[in-house]
């Protein structure tokens, strides 16, 4: 069976989608977690969010069934996601370094 590339785009887009939902929700609780006490109350909380986020898109690739290809290509779209955001925050961050 032979995919296309729109379904290869189509689950690159979407671990594109989860990556950022997935970064988006670190980068709140890493930024609440110097607070006093509640800090690691929400950075415990986004973690279990965090943790549904990756079961879910589990359940759902295992109840759908998509081809290796499917999956690896939403992998890819993750990766990526992953590594234009820490580019995007290493260049902001470049000029904030208190110790330069």
């Amino acid at each position: 069976m032979s995919l296309s590339i729109i379904s290869l785009l189509a689950g690159a887009l979407v671990g594109a989608g989860l990556g950022a939902i997935y970064l988006g929700l670190l980068w709140v609780a890493v930024r609440h977690l110097p607070q006093d006490r509640t800090g690691v109350f929400v950075f415990v909380g986004l973690g279990l969010g965090r943790l549904a986020l990756l079961l879910g898109a589990l359940a759902v690739a295992a109840a759908l069934g998509p081809p290796i290809e499917g999956i690896a290509a939403a992998v890819l779209g993750f990766v990526a996601m992953r590594f234009a955001a820490t580019r995007l925050l290493a260049r902001a961050t470049l000029e904030d370094r208190a110790w330069k």
